[in-house]
């Protein structure tokens, strides 16, 4: 039995550097998306009216919807890549998944057309001619206004004696999370993490 290896021919151990794969924390992203075109870890506010004190003062870190990975549900979801820098002064890793997280369990109940309280309004609104959105809050504002409630209670109690606001996803049509923080990228004093 012979081999079909010559033992004189060169082994190559390694592909040459382009032919490598893209390694990224999260193995869940494909090797077409590189990190660094996907995140960019700051904008000026378009939150705020251009030329003001706040315009200034501000920037906008942007957490995109994850496209990326397909969800059962469709719902809208941001993606748990932290983009670290400038984020990474005011909160840390472990509390940007906590918001990440969160946000998207709320989007996914309120967004998830089979949830029980979605196909019952829906049910009802077909028997009524949509004439009960008058008559009652649907599932789905719920749920939105559970999340709007949820975001303004976190600046409030956590993120304010950081410098730090999380916007709410509504103003930005579910497209992006938006955090603002203060420019320069200094924390506040008193404001801990």
């Amino acid at each position: 039995m012979t081999s079909s290896i010559d033992a004189n021919s060169p082994v190559i151990d390694d592909p040459p550097q382009d032919e490598r794969p893209l390694q990224l924390a999260d193995p869940r992203w494909p090797p077409s998306v590189a990190h660094s075109d996907y995140f960019r870890t700051h904008a000026e506010n378009s939150h705020v009216p251009p030329g003001s004190p706040d315009a200034e003062s501000t920037r906008i870190v942007r957490i995109h919807r994850d496209y990326v990975c397909a969800r059962e549900s469709n719902t809208p979801a941001f993606t748990p890549q932290f983009p670290g820098y400038p984020l990474s002064v005011f909160m840390t890793e472990i509390e940007f998944l906590d918001l990440i997280h969160e946000v998207n369990d709320q989007l996914d109940q309120a967004f998830y057309p089979l949830s029980p309280g979605n196909v019952i309004d829906g049910c009802i609104g077909v028997l009524t001619c949509s004439l009960c959105e008058f008559m009652y809050t649907s599932h789905h504002k719920r749920k939105v206004s559970e999340l709007e409630s949820f975001v303004e209670r976190l600046n409030k109690e956590v993120y304010k004696v950081r410098g730090i606001k999380v916007i709410s996803p509504m103003q930005t049509a579910y497209l992006s999370l938006d955090i603002q923080v203060p420019y320069p990228f200094v924390r506040p004093h008193g404001g801990t993490i």
